[in-house]
């Protein structure tokens, strides 16, 4: 199926080695210096253009932009400053990454020309990434993927939401790398973070827009809208879907509009913007990159990832969409994610509503951390969508003038049976009753498509009248009986899904229009036809696909009252979930830094049998796993004075109250003077009168909080 954004990641020719960085500006100038120099593969990167990654002060010739002091064909045209180097002897020796371009040289060359440089640690193309597309609200009985309820066919538990108990102490920020985000969608306008410091460098309202180089973070796409609302969106506020966490959204656009690629050097200006952000106080939990597939930027990224998250951020990659075992794929020829080497790094699979490994989803035993649902994913976009399965009835039948479920192939046709239509292709129409969307009884239309030529197109839904419908096997349907005015606009949808793996369908939408220019009535032997949708492929073997809940509009409907949402699966759809958990845990232990919320994150896994060896957790996302830790432990006195003969009674209160490991240990640093039970009662002790001793509580399990109270031994009262 030609899933929308799920598309192929490219493996790469060879991985750039990330040489140790020096301490001191004396180590830059004397110390053997060899960087390699990838190999290059055509259509992978930008010509002309390379990433250099350096450790240096900032008189180094590669950190000033502009032409470069030292050749005069090299320009700079970025370069980003990362804060001082770890473990570096000097303040002024600091990480950057510079984008280099040149008219005269190849990116090679260029890329020679630079490891050449005494203080470059790693040069890279600037290679392309993909995308890995693929409370009460009214959208929430279609969440499957939060409980394993409501209206898709499931076995799974889904993430387990509503067990999730835990109250969050603070309200993190998610940075989120990708299309941009509709920050006027009804269920994301109040979860955009508000930037308070554009006066101070950090510009933009939400984020910043890369790709473009301006201020508005505007999605024209829905890929990034719909991971945001994953994470983010409002819970129970009567509209739309419920999001995992209540974090706030920063939107970093990195995609052009009608794209779904980029190059890296528009990741690292996000990932320096972020920096840039939490250096000012922005307390970034998590950055969202539901994309990879660059070739040898690891070495570059790898620095920038760690010092996100050394600021706090753990960073969730998508696993990708091919169904590759990462495993077995040498590290000379990995993509990002796979040859990042960051600790802070997260890789998230995709399962389906069976708890298992979705057919598309890149898998490893070592190479993935966990999966998460990342099939048949309701969530928002940044465009309204004629999709009546979302609507109540009443609506339904307001807005529609056909909707069918599918439990029998009666309506439909196709060009064999209707007389004077024709078509390159031979379609076949039945009903699978075990294979169906969102309802839980129907089943669905089976579509069986062969191309009769030795030619044709990409595989390719409905563009049709570029050539006419004979290039196309089309499904249609008798609208004799509506009457209806072909110089109107109708609205078409239907859910789609491909026959390519054994598990469950990924499902995914299409919305097509026929308008007065575009018309997609046909007439034939005094009967009218409408061309629902239709297919193009160069296989000449059989393709099988499914259709389910077919919509068509009334005539010029009001589009207002279509919804901003829509259903993707792929990988992309995984990566927020682990996200928005990683948001939830942080909001419930804002103390931790990154590593200890990644090692909560890995303990939120229910474990599976079908995944045991397709992830390092060989489990699910579990929500049910988070537990609140102890913030806090006070005593009720910090110092006391007791006479001999006499008991005290400590009483230790942990915050929050419902904070897990709350038990409480007891010591006295001397029990010959004075000794103190399980429950805290101090019992002075003859030998000790005169003396001082401390008394120390200490949580007993998860993390250790103690306070103590110092007792004074007195006399016993005459």
């Amino acid at each position: 199926m030609n899933k929308r954004k799920i598309v192929a990641w490219l493996l790469a020719a060879t991985a750039v080695i990330w040489q140790t960085a020096p301490v001191c500006a004396a180590a830059l100038q004397t110390q053997a210096h060899e960087v390699e120099v990838p190999q290059l593969e055509e259509g992978t990167y930008v010509k002309g253009e390379a990433l250099v990654s350096m450790t240096t002060t900032q008189a180094a010739a590669l950190t000033k932009e502009g032409t470069a002091s030292f050749d005069k064909d090299i320009r700079v045209e970025e370069c980003w400053e990362f804060g001082t180097a770890q473990d570096a002897q000097s303040e002024q020796i600091k990480d950057y990454v510079a984008l280099v371009s040149s008219d005269t040289y190849s990116t090679k060359e260029l890329m020679e020309i630079a490891a050449d440089r005494y203080y470059v640690d790693a040069v890279a193309p600037n290679s392309y990434a993909h995308l890995c597309d693929i409370g009460k609200d009214t959208l929430s009985d279609y969440q499957w993927y939060l409980d394993g309820t409501g209206s898709f066919r499931t076995e799974s538990k889904g993430i387990r939401f509503s067990d999730l108990e835990a109250e969050s102490f603070m309200q993190p920020v998610v940075a989120l790398i990708d299309t941009g985000v509709d920050y006027t969608n009804e269920d994301l306008k109040d979860s955009m973070w508000v930037n308070p410091y554009q006066s101070k460098g950090v510009e933009g309202t939400y984020g910043y827009d890369f790709a473009n180089d301006d201020d508005d973070p505007m999605d024209t796409d829905g890929h990034g809208t719909h991971c945001a609302g994953v994470i983010a969106a409002q819970q129970n506020n009567a509209a739309g879907i419920t999001g995992i966490s209540n974090a706030k959204i920063m939107a970093l656009k990195v995609v052009k509009d009608n794209s779904d690629v980029f190059d890296v050097a528009g990741a690292i200006r996000a990932f320096e913007y972020i920096v840039r952000a939490q250096e000012m106080g922005v307390p970034v939990a998590a950055v969202n990159c539901s994309w990879g597939g660059s070739r040898d930027s690891g070495a570059v990224l790898n620095t920038l990832i760690d010092k996100m998250g050394a600021n706090g951020a753990l960073t969730v990659f998508a696993a990708g969409n091919d169904s590759i075992d990462w495993d077995a794929i040498p590290m000379s020829l990995r993509t990002v994610p796979y040859d990042l080497d960051s600790k802070y790094v997260v890789v998230a699979g995709a399962s389906d509503e069976n708890d298992e490994r979705v057919y598309f989803s890149d898998y490893g035993n070592t190479q993935v951390d966990l999966f998460a649902p990342g099939s048949n994913i309701v969530s928002t976009v940044q465009e309204a969508k004629f999709l009546p399965q979302f609507w109540t009835p009443e609506k339904r039948q307001q807005m529609t003038t056909y909707y069918n479920t599918v439990s029998s192939i009666d309506d439909f046709y196709t060009a064999s049976n209707i007389r004077g239509l024709g078509s390159d292709y031979t379609v076949r129409l039945s009903y699978e009753p075990k294979v169906g969307c969102s309802d839980q009884t129907d089943g669905s239309l089976k579509y069986t498509v062969k191309n009769n030529r030795s030619f044709g197109l990409p595989i390719v839904k409905d563009d049709i009248f570029d050539g006419g419908m004979e290039q196309a096997g089309f499904i249609y349907l008798d609208v004799t009986d509506w009457n209806p005015d072909t110089e109107k606009t109708y609205y078409i949808s239907c859910m789609m899904a491909d026959n390519d793996g054994d598990g469950v369908p990924a499902w995914e939408s299409v919305e097509k229009v026929s308008t007065k220019d575009d018309c997609r009535f046909v007439t034939s032997g005094g009967r009218t036809y409408l061309a629902l949708i239709g297919i193009t492929t160069q296989k000449t073997r059989s393709t099988t696909y499914y259709f389910d809940n077919f919509a068509v509009s009334v005539a010029d409907p009001d589009t207002d009252q279509f919804e901003k949402c829509d259903i993707m699966s792929g990988s992309s759809m995984a990566a927020p979930m682990v996200t928005g958990a990683v948001a939830v845990l942080r909001g419930v232990n804002p103390t931790y830094d990154a590593m200890g919320i990644r090692s909560l994150l890995m303990e939120c896994t229910r474990s599976v049998d079908a995944l045991e060896n397709a992830c390092v957790t060989g489990g699910i996302l579990d929500l049910s796993g988070i537990v609140v830790q102890p913030t806090s432990l006070k005593l009720n006195k910090a110092s006391a004075n007791v006479r001999y003969g006499n008991k005290l009674q400590l009483v230790a209160t942990i915050l929050p109250e419902n904070a897990a490991g709350a038990n409480v240990t007891w010591k006295s640093s001397n029990p010959a003077y004075a000794s103190v039970s399980a429950k805290g009662v101090v019992k002075v002790k003859k030998a000790g009168v005169g003396k001082t001793v401390k008394i120390t509580a200490s949580t007993k399990d998860g993390i250790k909080l103690q306070d103590a109270c110092t007792v004074k031994i007195l006399k016993a009262k005459k």
